[in-house]
């Protein structure tokens, strides 16, 4: 009996430490929510997913650092390199499923977003007890959120129809621009760009011509624009129209600067602080506007998002840029906690119709379409500031001020979305 006895104690010291073993596993498993960030961190636009990186893990600090979510769990970022390649974006999809994250956050790229969103429906109609959500901050093409909306993509950022209302709404406040030139990449979201901007212009700057309308190929393919600025200064227009970023409007300003031309830029990205980098001195020979959410040097943005980008500054010498980074993740980590699940269904429940006090106001997940409502302005790169914009320790003597605020009912669009939910 003794023995049994000390059989039975000693099954009971290795069951009970199994158990703690796995308990344990378990919590360690727990511990963090990982989001994984499909983004190029190599290739010809590296420097802004490397920036993307750094933004969302700065966010993700100043809410582990307020308690995590949960009671207690962090968020982590976990970068996965895309090199803006469809290929690699779908092997880095395969590899975030492997790993079992829940949530994807991308936004460089609408052709790799596009390729997400079929993705994770294809995905999570086949797995959907391993559904995966797509957070979406910054690839803008329309469709995403009207005829190829999800239940599984929220969008933060404006899209591309509601940008290009901001730009056009600025546009017809000022008497002098008479032609208009538009440049655009040749894909999804340049597409998107040319059809919003034709249509917008007819019907809020019925004065304005259009004089010129071309798409080139995408991504640093262009290295000679001198063609371009040839049309362009030919066409008489006074005002270029363009969604390019990246390398493409880098080189289209450059050369713009180096003819002299005399025609002034309405852009999307034009204030990306790598790309102001890219500009060099050339910035300062041209007039180039653009529009978003936030820059440093409006008075009247929210206490909070100047605060952000104070400590943002401070602790990397760069510009904070993308408001919209930090309210995805902040927005996010409430709508974990308001579901009390990180599951993606939950927390999809609790994102739609949430609200957030973003640098101008109020911004809203719109729960038909899972679209940010938000306001936007427009603003000119200029050389006389408060703050300049700053990358990567290096001053640019120059920062943007605003032009004119777009108000929430000028930049709300209506929605053709049909969205099947899965419950």
């Amino acid at each position: 009996m003794q023995l049994m006895g000390i059989i039975a104690c000693l099954t009971g010291l290795v069951i009970g430490g199994f158990f703690a073993a796995v308990a344990s596993t378990s919590a360690s498993a727990a511990e963090n929510i990982k989001l994984g960030l499909i983004e190029p961190f190599s290739g010809p636009v590296a420097a802004v997913g490397i920036d993307a990186l750094q933004a969302f893990e700065t966010v993700a600090e100043q809410v582990n650092a307020a308690g995590g979510v949960l009671g207690g769990r962090n968020i982590e970022i976990v970068g996965l390199d895309n090199a803006m390649s469809a290929e690699k974006t779908t092997q880095q999809l395969k590899k975030a499923v492997d790993m079992g994250l829940k949530y994807i956050i991308q936004g460089i790229g609408s052709n790799h977003a596009l390729n997400i969103i079929k993705f994770v429906n294809k995905h999570n109609k086949r797995n959907p007890d391993k559904a995966i959500m797509f957070l979406n901050h910054s690839a803008v093409t329309t469709a995403f959120t009207n005829e190829l909306c999800s239940f599984w993509h929220f969008r933060f950022d404006a899209n591309v129809d509601m940008k290009v209302a901001g730009l056009v709404t600025q546009m017809s406040r000022d008497s002098s621009i008479k032609k208009v030139y538009m440049i655009n990449q040749n894909y999804a979201y340049g597409k998107s760009f040319q059809a919003a901007a034709r249509t917008l212009l007819k019907e809020r700057t019925p004065g304005i011509e259009l004089v010129g309308d071309e798409l080139i190929v995408p991504f640093g393919k262009v290295q000679d624009f001198t063609p371009y600025i040839a049309k362009i200064k030919a066409s008489g227009a006074d005002t270029i129209l363009t969604g390019n970023w990246g390398p493409d409007l880098v080189r289209l300003v450059k050369f713009a600067a180096g003819a002299n031309l005399p025609a002034q830029f309405y852009t999307i990205y034009g204030g990306l602080t790598s790309s102001v980098a890219g500009y060099g001195a050339d910035s300062q020979k041209v007039t180039l506007k653009q529009v978003n959410e936030y820059h440093e040097n409006h008075d009247g943005l929210s206490a909070d998002s100047m605060a952000f980008g104070d400590s943002y500054l401070a602790k990397f010498q760069d510009t904070w840029y993308s408001d919209r980074q930090r309210w995805l993740i902040l927005m996010l980590a409430e709508a974990i906690d308001k579901a009390g699940s990180d599951d993606p269904i939950a927390v999809g429940k609790a994102l739609e119709g949430l609200t957030f006090q973003g640098p101008l106001g109020e911004v809203q997940m719109r729960a038909s379409d899972h679209q940010i409502q938000m306001q936007l302005m427009v603003s000119s790169l200029t050389g006389e500031y408060a703050r300049p914009i700053m990358y990567k320790g290096n001053d640019f003597h120059i920062a943007f001020a605003t032009d004119g605020t777009i108000s929430r009912e000028d930049t709300t669009l209506p929605t053709t979305c049909d969205m099947q939910r899965p419950y």
